[in-house]
């Protein structure tokens, strides 16, 4: 075998810095809005959720109730979130593509059946 030099790592591209917090000007804004009749809070809700389906962020039950009333009225929030999943899809699809290392999560197994009268804790069957 012929001597080959090793190869040096592949070294990944800098990312930009994550944004983490709203600017004062989008605090104002984003309060201002709030204001008017919560116009604001109502427009996040869809994009919110959308993010819950990917497993990013968890809704309050106040955000699900109010979800669930926009779907009610010509399902003008699923309609609204649908472009936030289709673009988070597409951040999933690059990441995979510019790191190959990059691997999906692994979907939670499915949770035992639940325990009932047919499917009693193992406690229960103990004592007989």
């Amino acid at each position: 075998m012929s001597y080959q030099p090793q190869q040096p790592p592949r070294s990944r591209p800098a990312l930009p810095p994550r944004k983490v917090s709203l600017t004062a000007a989008e605090a104002f804004w984003y309060v201002l809005g709030c204001i008017a009749m919560g116009g604001m809070y109502f427009a996040k809700i869809p994009a919110k959720k959308a993010l819950a389906d990917f497993g990013l962020v968890v809704m309050t039950s106040a955000e699900r109730f109010w979800y669930v009333l926009m779907c009610i009225g010509f399902g003008a929030g699923y309609f609204a979130k649908v472009p936030v999943a289709k673009a988070l899809s597409e951040m999933q699809h690059q990441a995979a593509s510019t790191f190959p290392e990059y691997q999906q999560p692994q979907q939670p197994r499915q949770a035992e059946r639940p325990r009932g009268m047919d499917n009693p804790p193992a406690t229960w069957q103990e004592g007989r």
